[in-house]
């Protein structure tokens, strides 16, 4: 699997188990440390049944040595992973292969010692009081006893084994049992492709072998009978534009519209993928049966034919497996005009005056004399006219405008400018204040003497 910080793979030697294993329910199986590429951990489910990661505890501390460590944290999950599924805990923005659970936290672990540990709660329902451990491992910068020594290369990553030094995890009975070896991260040309993987050059696996691992694909008979067969080892689509407020004498309830983008080279399935819309209140649109996106393809999804109604003022779209896990997501928007599209480009989410349904993405700014609403928390002024390539479309940029907001005065400024008037006021009419002053004085000292 490819990530922007990092790749995934498994070995052929994954295989499904008839009945559920009597060692650990969560396997960390693979470890990345070093800063290049970014940092992530994957976990195994090693069990017949999809578990929730809200009932699952991951705990880092820095120092593999824990009477040694000074600090420590728990790092948050969410999701289900299936069963004999990947969960993917990573510090920066992916493009996920469908059969992965993604959780973008931030990781920050040392690279130069370390400690991970994995458990489960005894109870699905709070109060969560008793965890059991599941898996660990400890690493060091250096070779040190209870270690498992970081690999050079700042490409590379840590590969879990079990005891037989193959990959079936079923075969770890016992927390932190098994081996390590050092996988270099593969070629990027093909994103989701993991034929290309091998042992890291100049390591060797940290057991007694050194024969390499053939890394291949999971094949379609290990696909999960909720995930189209076809979709095998495809990267998901990617949303590209949203219309959530078409312009007259378009309407709402037809003209509103998704679009998502194939990158793949084959068509992808997106038979029981799910959209969903919304942010305090959600809706979903499931895909039925025979839906799918042809190859580096645009397609629109109205709303006449999904039924989904989308927000003109705070609003986002998610695109979900068949197993409710969120494969991608656009940035949240506010403020929709009346024919504007949120649109991703160049790795950001912005608005554009020129909606493109099936099409590449055209960035147009707005007159000068309009400001767009966005979700970014930075702004970026956007060249007009700008056709978007077709592999732009990422569903993890920050999101800025296409045009700067209006600059802010500072109150205090403000409120300085309001008294240099007051007392230029106050310095200009002092002698007819003075006069009235002393007119009121008289009424006051006659009206005193009459009584």
């Amino acid at each position: 699997m490819f990530m922007a910080a990092g790749w995934f793979w498994w070995g052929p030697g994954l295989r499904l188990a008839e009945s559920a294993p009597i060692g650990p329910q969560i396997i960390i199986a693979q470890i990345k440390i070093t800063s290049s590429s970014g940092q992530f951990i994957t976990l195994y489910n090693n069990t017949g049944s999809a578990i929730d990661l809200s009932t699952i505890q991951l705990q880092y501390f820095n120092n593999f040595d824990l009477l040694k460590a000074t600090s420590g944290k728990l790092i948050s999950l969410s999701g289900k992973v299936p069963a004999h599924g990947y969960a993917v805990v990573d510090d920066g923005p992916i493009q996920a292969c469908y059969q992965m659970t993604v959780n973008s936290v931030s990781l920050g672990l040392s690279s130069t010692t370390g400690f991970v540990q994995v458990s489960h709660f005894l109870s699905t329902t709070s109060p969560q009081v008793v965890s059991v451990l599941d898996d660990y491992v400890g690493w060091s910068k250096t070779a040190a006893a209870g270690a498992q020594t970081l690999p050079s290369g700042t490409s590379a990553f840590l590969q879990r084994q079990a005891p037989d030094a193959s990959q079936d995890y079923v075969n770890i009975l016992v927390p932190g049992s098994g081996s390590w070896t050092a996988v270099n991260q593969p070629d990027g040309s093909a994103p989701c492709d993991a034929s290309a993987a091998g042992v890291a050059a100049g390591t060797g696996l940290l057991s007694s072998s050194n024969a390499p691992i053939p890394y291949t694909i999971i094949a379609s008979a290990q696909v999960l009978s909720s995930i189209p067969a076809d979709d095998a080892g495809l990267a998901a689509p990617q949303i590209s534009e949203v219309l959530p407020n078409p312009a007259p004498p378009q309407t709402d309830a037809n003209d509103e519209f998704i679009e998502l983008y194939n990158s793949n080279d084959k068509a992808f399935d997106l038979s029981g993928f799910i959209i969903q819309v919304g942010t305090s209140t959600v809706h979903k649109y499931t895909f039925p049966d025979g839906t799918s996106i042809l190859p580096h393809d645009f397609s629109a999804f109205y709303a006449s034919d999904t039924g989904l109604s989308l927000s003109n003022s705070d609003g986002q779209v998610m695109l979900l497996d068949p197993s409710g896990n969120v494969l991608v997501k656009t940035d949240e928007y506010t403020g929709a005009k009346d024919g504007y599209a949120w649109v991703s480009a160049d790795g950001l989410w912005q608005w554009t005056a020129s909606p493109t349904p099936g099409a590449a993405n055209i960035i147009t700014s707005p007159p000068a004399s309009e400001t767009t609403a966005s979700s970014g928390s930075s702004k970026k002024s956007v060249k007009s006219a700008k056709t978007v390539a077709a592999t732009t479309p990422s569903s993890s940029g920050g999101g800025p405008s296409g045009t700067p907001s209006a600059v802010k005065m500072h109150p205090l400024v403000l409120a300085g400018v309001g008294a240099t008037a007051l007392l230029y006021a106050l310095y200009e009419y002092r002698h007819d204040l003075a006069n009235q002053l002393y007119k009121l004085r008289r009424y006051r000292a006659a009206r005193h003497a009459a009584g």
